[in-house]
């Protein structure tokens, strides 16, 4: 029997369960990559993050060659044409079972249902793995609903993961004979700036697991204390790769686990933060709303955003006046990443100062970050904005200012990114002399006039 496995967001070998089962069940095995630029454009991917799979594909396709695997590449125009694009090449080459590892957005479901029932009409069978480490309906409410707070979930997922011991697959078994070569993988064009970003990041699951390796022996005892300080190098640096499937919320479990105890604080804090990225993932299933740019909250989805197109520019390219806020932006746009506390201080800038949709924050993030995951930055963004499950109450409202002095207190973060501010008095909030003198913005709105008009807005929209 000859076996297909499809690349989708997996972008890796170990750990990998629809690659692992379908190396071990037949005869032969293709491996399928489907460049797909119209759906990446639909799903708003950053093309520096097509370019980071892109480059971790051709690595894998060399080490798919060692193991007689060939790697084929097959064109689609959009989402809908996978299914019927699958099914050419499934009977162009007597494919007899197709894998691939679930997704859970709602076009990936409705892709994968539809390539199941076409299969079946071809006579081939579909094997649908989930590569979570809890499937998204195992973990209920005792009234055998789905949670909504991450804290029970968190209660309820804690409690699965101490009666199972976690473990992850190796790498696919060799097969015996490669029917065929593997296909030349076609580049992304990055302009010469993306190009230069590429090169910040290291490529190759080998690398990926290196640095989780780093982390865990180097920095994670100490990552409940500097995790939210943006000028040190206090966080785990894995998002690029958890997000592409690099590498697993599984393999991180396991190896933490493995090496230390959550008695200690940082290992807890970080085991949090992944049990965060699963929590996201199974809102994503249970929610279908928040697939379709709809709020989780359905009452927010006739709220009156501010259309104010200026200010959303502004906030774009860091000329808000507010220096934390221009510095995390300078970040985005010079490296395609973002330090997390960062993430939670210009969005709620963006939907409480500014009262602008957060959809719009949403899409430029995806649009420009290597480590674009859709879950998370939709949760993220909805708990900023107040709009989403678990989130952030509208009167909570962050005042960028007092974030800066409290997490980059020297300004040191503030200085490499506005290296202009680096003489004023008050580089949190520099004077409006000050700001005349070195060119620097005003302020788009007054913070704490801009706060209470948000608490109105959201006051008056609830009642």
């Amino acid at each position: 029997m000859k076996n297909l496995f499809i690349f989708n967001s997996d972008f890796r070998l170990k750990d990998n369960p629809a690659l692992y089962r379908a190396s071990h069940s037949g005869d032969s095995l293709d491996a399928l990559f489907i460049f797909n630029q119209q759906k990446w454009r639909d799903h708003n991917e950053s093309d520096l993050k097509i370019a980071f799979q892109i480059e971790h594909l051709k690595i894998l396709s060399k080490e798919l060659d060692d193991l007689n695997i060939p790697l084929k590449v097959i064109f689609a125009n959009g989402i809908k044409e996978e299914a019927p694009k699958i099914i050419e090449y499934v009977t162009s080459n007597n494919i007899h079972n197709v894998f691939v590892n679930k997704e859970y957005g709602l076009n990936e479901i409705q892709r994968n249902s539809d390539l199941e029932r076409d299969l079946k009409k071809v006579g081939v069978k579909h094997h649908i793995f989930d590569s979570s480490i809890f499937t998204p309906d195992s973990i209920k409410t005792q009234s055998e609903t789905f949670f909504k707070v991450y804290t029970p979930f968190s209660k309820a997922f804690r409690s699965k993961l101490s009666t199972k011991q976690i473990e992850v697959l190796g790498i696919p078994k060799k097969q015996s004979s490669k029917q065929q070569n593997s296909d030349e993988i076609p580049a992304i064009d990055l302009q010469p700036n993306k190009k230069e970003i590429l090169d910040l990041y290291e490529i190759g699951e080998e690398n990926a697991l290196q640095k989780l390796e780093q982390f865990l022996d180097q920095k994670i005892l100490r990552y409940k204390e500097e995790r939210d300080i943006p000028s040190i190098d206090g966080t785990s640096s894995l998002s690029p790769y958890l997000s592409s499937g690099v590498l697993s919320s599984k393999q991180c479990l396991h190896y933490v686990l493995g090496k230390h105890s959550e008695n200690d604080i940082g290992v807890r804090t970080w085991v949090n933060e992944i049990i965060w990225r699963e929590f996201y993932k199974y809102i994503l299933f249970h929610n279908p709303r928040v697939s379709k740019n709809l709020s989780f909250a359905e009452k927010y989805d006739d709220f009156p955003w501010s259309e104010n197109k200026e200010h959303f520019d502004s906030w774009c390219i860091g000329k808000t006046g507010v220096p934390i806020i221009d510095a995390a932006m300078f970040q985005l746009n010079s490296t395609g990443w973002m330090h997390n506390r960062l993430r939670m201080i210009v969005a709620m800038y963006l939907t409480k100062n500014l009262l602008i949709d957060w959809r719009k924050g949403e899409k430029y993030f995806m649009e420009h970050l290597i480590d674009g995951d859709f879950a998370s930055n939709n949760g993220g963004w909805q708990w900023s904005a107040s709009t989403g499950v678990d989130a952030a109450p509208y009167f909570r409202i962050f005042n960028p200012v007092t974030q800066s002095e409290r997490f980059d207190k020297d300004g040191i973060f503030i200085k490499k990114w506005l290296p202009q501010l680096s003489l004023v008095k008050n580089i949190h909030d520099p004077s409006s002399e000050e700001r005349k003198e070195i060119g620097y913005s005003l302020h788009l709105v007054d913070l704490k006039d801009s706060r209470k008009r948000a608490i109105d807005v959201f006051s008056n929209f609830s009642k």
